[in-house]
């Protein structure tokens, strides 16, 4: 069992998961230290003979602040594109790591073969919470960025792309609990 905290988040992943804290993983800190700015997921999986790409951002408590409703605006491309960086950077660091990683060589050759095979689909996550007053402006913020965010990832083929708050990303993640700290 991998336990993580991220923003505020408790993602308890189970034995079946093969997970790292790539964000600050010493595969993306080599890179990161080298070429500025270079961006990463805050979790990099593999579940099923699956790959998942897993990005959290809490705006709980934080929604009504000015740099938070700047990057919130509009159909959320702020963010969305953000998030697109990270995915785009991770995949490039994550390729580069099967090659140089001595602690997980294994992990980042799976992780390389997965991105190779065009008969698996990727998994790519924003789990993102904010305040918002009710349950049908969450789903609906959720959809238009979902939609946003598979804009900016066409480019990645074949792809499951989902946008979906804290309290729903155990449904598209198995075996995973998550609480708030």
């Amino acid at each position: 069992m991998s336990n993580f905290q991220e923003s505020g988040i408790n993602f308890c992943f189970q034995p079946n998961w093969t997970v790292l804290k790539y964000d600050e993983h010493l595969a993306h800190k080599k890179v990161e230290k080298l070429i500025k700015p270079t961006k990463a997921v805050d979790f990099l999986g593999i579940h099923n003979d699956r790959l998942y790409l897993i990005e959290v951002k809490n705006y709980r408590d934080h929604t009504d602040d000015e740099r938070t409703k700047e990057v919130l605006k509009g159909k959320g491309d702020e963010l969305m594109r953000r998030i697109a960086i990270k995915v785009r950077d991770t995949i490039a660091t994550s390729t580069g790591s099967a090659r140089f990683s001595t602690n997980d060589e294994e992990f980042f050759t799976q992780v390389n073969q997965l991105l190779l095979d065009s008969s698996k689909k990727l998994t790519i996550i924003a789990c993102i919470e904010l305040d918002v007053s009710n349950d049908k402006e969450r789903k609906a913020k959720m959809g238009i960025w979902m939609q946003t965010l598979k804009q900016k990832l066409s480019w990645l083929h074949p792809a499951k792309i989902s946008v979906n708050s804290v309290d729903n990303i155990t449904d598209i993640m198995p075996d995973l609990n998550v609480s708030f700290i």
